[in-house]
């Protein structure tokens, strides 16, 4: 919306109406002058026309590409052991460990819509105290088994196999009032922390946060980013990590010259 101040017109690609949010299609409505939506991108031309899937075309001068991104390995040959299948990078247990290959071989990011990098954080953790012995993976049969349940249940409940990672905080249909904000022990980060590496979970005023944001952009996605309304809950926990912070580099800035790196990674843990 932003780009739409400031460009002559500006050219929304969608594959198709199912994919146009409510809101937005009001914003295409309310600005049709200059707001326009297109099928899909047929090709790009050297002369700078885009044509579209509709045989239509325009001559663009920026192309702002938004279209995420895709899981690729060129460098890793594991002889079929992992594969990456429509953006599905699999067989993975609980996301991080190839049941076959485990625990030698693990990755570290691969689920989407979580506290990043919160939360792989604690997939790094966890992944280190199994190398070290402080913690055991289930036998490889198991694990497989796991990995079999969660496609399985994934397909009973319709989700595409490009969205097997997403690993959602919420029931996006049930984001009408932060009140819908599920209890913390529900929700997946949590519980893999609390599980697998004893991780603290995130507060409750971050997940209230996320979700209120959430909910404000689909009710309001011209003004959302400069219109909002915090509850008294999530006030107190900024205020409260400010403070946080603030003390953390304060305390830093008094320790001596001399002080190791070990020593102030301590303090700021302390602090924290």
């Amino acid at each position: 919306m932003e780009v739409r101040r400031v460009a002559k017109e500006v050219h929304l690609v969608a594959k198709s109406m199912e994919e146009v949010a409510q809101e937005l299609a009001k914003l295409l409505s309310k600005y049709s002058a200059s707001l326009h939506l297109q099928p899909h991108v047929e090709r790009l031309c050297e002369d700078g026309r885009v044509v579209f899937g509709d045989g239509s075309t325009i001559l663009a001068d920026t192309i702002i590409y938004c279209t995420g991104f895709n899981y690729c390995f060129p460098f890793l040959d594991t002889e079929g052991a992992v594969t990456v299948d429509d953006n599905c990078v699999g067989p993975l247990f609980e996301h991080v460990f190839p049941p076959s290959l485990a625990p030698s071989l693990s990755f570290v990011g691969i689920p989407v819509k979580v506290f990043a990098p919160w939360f792989f954080e604690a997939q790094a953790k966890w992944v280190a105290q199994v190398l070290s012995g402080k913690r055991t993976l289930p036998p490889e049969v198991e694990m497989m088994r796991s990995v079999e349940e969660y496609y399985r249940a994934r397909d009973a409940a319709g989700a595409p196999k490009n969205y097997t990672h997403d690993v959602s905080l919420f029931d996006t249909t049930a984001l009408t009032t932060t009140h819908n904000l599920h209890d913390n022990r529900t929700l997946f980060m949590d519980e893999f922390g609390s599980k697998y590496c004893d991780f603290p979970g995130v507060e409750k005023w971050r997940y209230e946060l996320l979700v209120s944001s959430l909910v404000n952009m689909f009710d309001n996605l011209e003004t959302f980013r400069d219109e909002y309304q915090d509850s008294d809950s999530i006030r107190k926990g900024v205020e409260e990590w400010h403070l946080s912070a603030q003390q953390a580099q304060a305390a830093v800035v008094a320790v001596a010259p001399a002080a190791t790196k070990e020593q102030l990674l301590g303090l700021l843990e302390k602090v924290e």
